[in-house]
């Protein structure tokens, strides 16, 4: 505590934020080389602002060997108090870049990954055709991702993804978050077109617990809708490879060696094309296992006047466009 209030006061010019961050990752990485790496800075540049950090201070932050440092109890005690000040500059700075976004008329929306396929593109390019004067700024993450950046007012508006029954439940009684419904999709089995249950109109998890198994990148929505659907099937998958790249799993289907579980909608540009022209086909899985795309906003929000148009736009344009 005494630290952080010579620091609040001005008293010790070494602990810019800059510094503190350097000290951060070689706390977490304890080797000068891999911290400059992360820190695109040289070596000799990081030692000598962590030891102008120590001058200032009197004592040393780490225990130096010719392998690797640790932190000394000194570094220990600061570290926390390090780390709350880079978030806290860190949010400080997101909602400085929110408000002067807002000021200029920037609207930040976040989306979830397979934009094209979901036709969120498409909105969004009609919005601007009838708004020209409005400036988008596009954030593309993970439904996970995107909850923190609408809670930190990085993103105005974001079109996400949640389980069926999640949805249900939070339309009803999420006080903070106000979801107007997009699309609703339902998992399907990528199988090579030779796979012995390719023709049938749909599997079991329980029929394809001895595949080989594709996933979209662990810790996403998808990963986790995967895992749970697995595991309410009472089967462990064995999984072979994991991605955030569509075509990346595509093609380790093709392969004919590996399966994949995705959404519907992430294969829709084929929807349309023969069975055939493709080394894959999709089937159903029952029971379904389904999600619910939205569009969100916070209720607390004060929203700016570009998200009001775009949320005016989206409620006339959805029941006619929906998927």
């Amino acid at each position: 505590l005494e630290l952080i209030s010579i620091y609040l006061t001005g008293e010790l010019n070494f602990m810019n934020i800059l510094y503190l961050k350097e000290f951060i990752v070689l706390a977490e990485t304890q080797n000068f080389w891999e911290a400059s790496e992360r820190l695109y800075i040289n070596q000799s540049t990081l030692s000598k602002h962590i030891k102008s950090m120590e001058a200032e201070l009197g004592v040393p932050l780490f225990i130096r060997t010719t392998r690797k440092v640790s932190l000394s109890k000194y570094g220990e005690a600061l570290l926390p108090y390090a780390q709350s000040i880079a978030r806290l500059e860190f949010e400080y700075s997101s909602l400085l870049l929110q408000m002067q976004n807002f000021e200029r008329g920037v609207l930040a929306i976040g989306s979830i990954p397979s934009m094209a396929q979901y036709n969120i593109t498409r909105i969004i390019d009609t919005f601007k055709k009838q708004y020209p004067d409005s400036t988008i700024k596009i954030i593309e993450e993970d439904a996970n991702s995107l909850m923190h950046l609408l809670y930190q007012k990085r993103c105005e508006l974001i079109f996400t993804r949640e389980p069926g029954t999640t949805f249900e439940k939070n339309l009803k009684e999420d006080d903070s978050i106000a979801h107007i419904p997009y699309t609703r999709d339902h998992m399907v089995a990528l199988l090579p077109k030779d796979h012995p249950l390719a023709l049938k109109q749909s599997v079991t998890l329980r029929e394809l617990k001895d595949e080989s198994f594709c996933f979209i990148k662990e810790d996403s929505m998808m990963y986790n809708l995967c895992i749970d659907a697995c595991q309410s099937a009472n089967i462990i998958p064995e999984i072979a490879f994991t991605s955030h790249r569509l075509e990346n799993i595509f093609d380790m289907v093709s392969t004919g060696r590996h399966i994949a579980l995705l959404m519907n909608l992430h294969i829709s540009q084929y929807n349309n094309s023969s069975r055939c022209k493709t080394p894959w086909i999709p089937v159903d899985i029952s029971p379904p296992v389904c999600s619910q795309v939205s569009l969100c906003y916070l209720k607390s929000a004060k929203l700016s006047a570009a998200a009001r148009n775009f949320i005016k736009f989206y409620n006339g344009y959805i029941p006619f466009q929906r998927l």
